[in-house]
């Protein structure tokens, strides 16, 4: 969740990640059930992993600064 230090611009940050995370996820979901006679349960799966981590909170952008590659 939020910590109380968090600034407005953090806040959306968390919830974007949150948001794609739930909207990709059920799509997953949704095509996993769709096609699972056509053994679609990878994606059920990958779905259901999607979704999840959506109730985590973001460190990568956050606590560890936006840093992809570290120069020498």
């Amino acid at each position: 969740m939020s910590v109380q230090t968090d600034t407005v611009e953090t806040k959306r940050l968390i919830w974007f990640s949150r948001i794609l995370r739930w909207s990709l996820g059920s799509l997953f979901i949704g095509a996993g059930i769709y096609y699972f006679d056509d053994g679609a349960w990878p994606a059920l799966l990958f779905g259901g992993v999607l979704f999840a981590t959506g109730f985590f909170r973001p460190k990568r952008c956050l606590e560890e600064g936006c840093e992809i590659g570290a120069k020498p």
